[in-house]
């Protein structure tokens, strides 16, 4: 039987935490249950869902800390009133 191949770009992946959507910076696909660490420094362990399960606990929203991170590896302007930029509540 032929494999049905299916190619995956760890580039585009954006782990969801709790309802925040992240970027990371993925070389290979992790693992379920390996530690991914965000551009923000949040860790988590790796799960899969179907992409249809994705908003049945509301729409994910971005992580302004990763967005910086990724604008400035980038190299690409960040607006003084980004969210990102205000120090994390504790």
């Amino acid at each position: 039987m032929s494999s049905a191949l299916i190619y995956i770009n760890p580039q585009a992946i954006h782990p969801v935490v709790d309802g925040v959507w992240h970027w990371t910076r993925l070389s290979a696909i992790p693992a379920p249950g390996e530690i991914v660490t965000m551009l923000c420094g949040v860790t988590a362990e790796a799960a899969f869902v179907p992409l249809q399960d994705r908003c049945t606990r509301g729409a994910p929203t971005q992580c302004p800390y990763c967005d910086v991170a990724y604008r400035r590896s980038l190299g690409w302007h960040i607006p003084a009133r980004h969210p990102g930029l205000r120090p994390r509540a504790t």
